[in-house]
């Protein structure tokens, strides 16, 4: 009696594992990756960064990229030498300089975008 129910289990489970459904996975077009003549838009996303207004991002709106957001942080542009304490000779003990920023300015970090029709 043991033995048919160990065996009626296994042919029980592994029927139900040999007839699982199986799962195909759905084909979903976004909608918004076509504009209003059925063209496929391309959509192009970059990030700029600008430190210490060193340049600028005219090259880039020119060319048609428009600006998504921009995020602005402070930033050292540029470093100096000093003395750790006020009796440290620099010529002598290198060891009791320090490096501290000098002149702070901003980082701006752009992120463009472009849509392209194809």
């Amino acid at each position: 009696m043991k033995i048919s129910y160990i065996t009626n289990s296994f042919y029980f489970c592994t029927s139900i594992l040999l007839s699982a459904c199986i799962v195909s996975p759905s084909t979903t077009n976004d909608s918004s990756n076509f504009n209003k003549d059925g063209q496929v838009e391309l959509t192009e996303t970059i990030e700029v960064s600008i430190v210490c207004n060193k340049s600028n991002i005219n090259e880039y709106l020119d060319k048609g990229w428009k600006i998504q957001s921009a995020t602005v942080s402070k930033v050292p542009c540029t470093w100096k030498t000093q003395k750790a304490t006020p009796k440290c000779n620099l010529k002598r003990d290198k060891g009791c300089s320090i490096t501290v920023p000098d002149i702070i300015g901003n980082k701006t970090i752009y992120v463009l975008i472009k849509t392209d029709a194809q």
